[in-house]
């Protein structure tokens, strides 16, 4: 007799006659995806398909939602693979609509590196017909309430918008950025002159004499030093980072991945850390260069994190991560060149170490960071947070998460990585059973999948996602129809 084994649980839930309900909290670039696919997919099975996202447009989020032109994507046009089933759509659409006539400057030696918002823009493109034609509906609101109602999920919005389904997908993104205790309990006007550098208006008002301190290092911190330099800061600007380490470059040559990392004796931080060790050496043994293996160890990475023991995870995010997140996360060439002439003229210095207060002496503000030495201080106008999303406590970031939770649907991830779900994406309960029509999509379902935050990797976690939850549609509605004839 034939056996089938599957690796996930098969998905159940409550479906009409007529086809699921599918309500998408949140517009971004998932949020988008994932209603996308739906209506692409859901021929039959899916009745309504409706977003809560209070921007104009969906598909753009806060990350793609940039309106200054100096922030770029980290990664080469080619590498997006932002709508499944076609990977060139990206580039494709950047000829096509003439965007690279106007920005020129996208084009360098490693590849297309395109504005963020004109990613932004093709997301637009990607979902706005179905709107016009009234298969996806956009409500312009924020979530503020979930609640179970017998089967189904009622869905309550900022504005009074009230909307019922029977699948609910989370696909909130990234949470605010962390907030070092240092800048607890400062005054009002101290509180003003620290600004999220991610915020649309946080550069607006700053003198271009003016020294800052930027907190991070990271991409946020070198997309901040881009959108000062474009708008001519001529003053010193410091980044501030616990490890020192910034974004590696990318690699000409147009190398592929390099190396093999879907082995199932990968099972601890230490053997990982020494096969991409033996396997970077390998490469460069051949004139292959380092990135290339990092590319192979993206594809990987999945496979690798859901077999690594919840202790190893544990090790690998404590002791490897920020070295992982350095060459997994490179600069993109144009900021390259911005941070190079910034350290040749010393407009730009890293400071190691942690920020330990921050107190206000008339117009400015003095930081006093504790490094390995001993403490220094820092004196300037502006403070800017470039910390990262604080994925800590995940359900405490939005009230109906927190509502959620309190209800016991959902869980923070302990590890601090976003929502407790499994690898079909469904949320695990406080009880610890999966829950049949509540999903996270995007990256708050890092806790099952490790990376989590590119987009070729959300495209293919809503993909498979989407169609596992199609299949159950088609597999409910058939035991209806059945039911019904019998």
């Amino acid at each position: 007799m034939l056996k089938i084994r599957i690796s996930s649980p098969p998905l159940k839930g409550p479906v009409s006659p007529s086809g699921s309900r599918v309500v998408v909290i949140g517009g971004g670039y998932t949020g988008a995806t994932v209603a996308k696919l739906f209506a692409e997919r859901g021929f039959g099975h899916i009745e309504e398909i409706t977003v809560f996202e209070p921007r104009e447009h969906l598909g753009a989020g806060l990350a793609y939602d940039a309106a200054d032109l100096d922030v770029r994507l980290n990664v080469a046009a080619h590498r997006m693979r932002a709508v499944p089933g076609s990977p060139s759509a990206f580039p494709d659409w950047l000829q096509a609509s003439g965007t690279l006539l106007v920005d020129p400057e996208a084009i360098t030696s490693e590849g297309v590196f395109a504005r963020r918002r004109d990613f932004g823009r093709f997301m637009q493109t990607q979902i706005s017909s179905l709107i016009e034609n009234g298969v996806v509906r956009h409500v312009r609101e924020a979530a503020q309430s979930v609640s179970r109602i017998n089967e189904q999920w009622r869905v309550t919005g900022a504005e009074g918008a009230v909307v019922m389904a029977d699948v609910l997908i989370l696909a909130t993104g990234h949470p605010a950025a962390s907030r070092p205790p240092a800048l607890a309990n400062l005054d009002v006007r101290a509180a003003r002159q620290i600004r999220d550098a991610l915020a649309p208006d946080a550069f607006g008002d700053i003198d271009p004499e003016s020294d800052i301190l930027v907190v991070g290092s990271g991409l946020t911190a070198l997309d901040a030093l881009a959108r000062l330099r474009a708008r001519n800061h001529r003053g010193r600007v410091s980044l501030l980072s616990r490890s020192g380490l910034l974004p590696r470059p990318h690699a000409g040559g147009g190398f592929g991945p390099y190396g093999e990392f879907q082995d199932e004796t990968l099972t601890s931080a230490r053997r990982i850390l020494a096969r991409v060790r033996a396997t970077i050496a390998e490469a460069e043994a051949q004139g292959i260069p380092w990135q290339s293996v990092y590319d192979a160890l993206r594809q990987h990475s999945q496979f690798l994190w859901q077999h690594l023991p919840p202790g190893e995870r544990g090790k690998f995010l404590r002791r490897l991560r920020r070295w992982y997140e350095v060459h997994r996360y490179r600069m993109p060439p144009q900021v390259s060149t911005v941070l190079a002439e910034g350290l040749a003229t010393g407009r730009v210095d890293i400071l190691l170490g942690n920020l330990a207060s921050v107190q206000r002496d008339g117009q400015d503000l003095v930081a006093r960071v504790t490094t390995r030495n001993g403490t220094t201080e820092h004196r300037g106008t502006y403070i800017l947070l470039a910390t990262g999303p604080d994925f800590r406590d995940y359900c405490s970031h939005q009230r109906l998460l927190l509502a959620l939770h309190r209800d016991g649907f959902l869980q923070s991830d302990p590890l601090g990585l976003g929502l407790v779900c499994d690898n079909a994406g469904r949320t695990i309960a406080v009880d610890g059973t999966p829950n049949t029509g509540l999903f996270v999509a995007g990256p708050p379902a890092r806790s099952a999948f490790g990376e989590l935050t590119g987009v070729p990797e959300i495209a293919t976690q809503a993909a498979s996602m989407v169609d596992r939850i199609i299949r159950c549609c088609a597999r409910e509605t058939r035991t209806i129809v059945i039911r019904q004839r019998g």
